[in-house]
């Protein structure tokens, strides 16, 4: 625990919150932590973590990509996603243009509301 904590650049004491469902992490923290294991941060919440290969992606600049993507196919506004969603629609335009690190929570409630699991709104 304590060589991921210090690869990662997070505390052992926000690995062991982790571990028993007791943290919220936010975006970067889960990329963060995907770099130090050598996986791709969506495959974390997959069946099985999948290498990284190729040349670096930002993590936001996938999520924004991916929400935006989801959000035309459903054909729905920023406003209509904080509705289903419980998001503001002030932190989804903020997440969309890649200026906020949500946390797990808010990617998970905008995923619910898109019909997305977290590993696809998070995988390239």
């Amino acid at each position: 625990m304590r060589a991921l904590a210090d690869q990662a650049h997070v505390s052992e004491r926000m690995l062991l919150y982790l571990e028993k469902g007791r943290s919220n992490p936010s975006l970067s923290t889960v990329e963060k932590l995907a770099q130090a294991l050598g996986v791709q941060a969506g495959s974390l919440f997959g069946k099985r973590p999948v290498a990284r290969q190729g040349p670096e992606v930002f993590i936001e600049a996938v999520v924004a990509q991916n929400l935006v993507a989801a959000r035309k196919r459903l054909m729905l506004s920023q406003d209509a996603l904080a509705q289903q969603s419980g998001v503001s629609r002030a932190v989804i335009a903020h997440i969309e243009r890649q200026a906020r690190n949500p946390s797990l929570h808010t990617l998970a409630r905008l995923a619910a509301a898109l019909d997305l699991s977290i590993e696809t709104l998070l995988s390239k």
